[in-house]
């Protein structure tokens, strides 16, 4: 945790310097960039918005657990789409978050291929618009939102993008997000179209047995 405060204040130099070879040259050719478990205020955010925004060598951002709020992801937005890998899990980001996050993903310049977003307090009502957002990504593989309330209402949005044809995701995680039986069904509808998904995690839901049967059926159709 010290070396993760040590390079937070670095950054908050190089932010006062308003000096950018200062950045590239500390930074060098730095591609991963972890705060995980480290709180960080809507200052540093916006900090290491500047920074990050310097360096084109970030591949690799985990933010999981930093107490971000949306005020905080706000001041983070015009560089979220530059990371290959985006953690975000265990901020309570909640609806309006994702509204925030989903302009990155909409971005013709989005690099994001995996995103981290396990209870981030994202409910169906907010995954209309972030699965909208999904659906005109072209850069997503791995996409983790176990742990939200999504209910059979949520999963049923996240199966729209997964019946896109251009859809490219590989690895899903659904684990925990109160689905039951009735919403599996939209699930595997989508899945029996999908051509890209190989990884479907869908544990500690409230699946009987004719849910994972479903499912199971739906992962193994070529």
């Amino acid at each position: 945790k010290a070396d993760k405060m040590n390079l937070l204040n670095t950054m908050h130099y190089m932010f006062e310097s308003q000096n950018p070879a200062l950045a590239q040259q500390t930074l060098g050719s730095v591609e991963t960039l972890s705060f995980c478990g480290l709180e960080l205020t809507r200052i540093d955010c916006a900090v290491l918005s500047h920074v990050i925004g310097l360096c084109d060598t970030i591949k690799h951002l985990d933010l999981e657990y930093c107490r971000i709020q949306c005020d905080g992801l706000r001041r983070l937005g015009p560089v979220l789409h530059k990371c290959q890998y985006l953690g975000l899990g265990g901020n309570r980001l909640g609806d309006s978050g994702m509204k925030l996050l989903s302009v990155a993903l909409m971005n013709a310049d989005c690099k994001i291929q995996r995103l981290g977003l396990w209870r981030i307090g994202l409910t169906d009502s907010g995954a209309e618009v972030f699965v909208s957002a999904v659906i005109t990504n072209r850069s997503l593989m791995e996409l983790n939102l176990g742990g939200n309330e999504l209910g059979d209402s949520g999963v049923k949005l996240v199966s729209v993008a997964l019946r896109n044809q251009d859809c490219k995701i590989q690895r899903l995680q659904l684990h925990r997000v109160g689905l039951t039986d009735s919403g599996a069904e939209d699930l595997v509808s989508a899945l029996s179209t999908n051509r890209s998904l190989t990884e479907l995690e869908l544990s500690e839901n409230k699946l009987g047995d004719s849910g994972v049967r479903l499912a199971s059926a739906a992962l193994r159709n070529p």
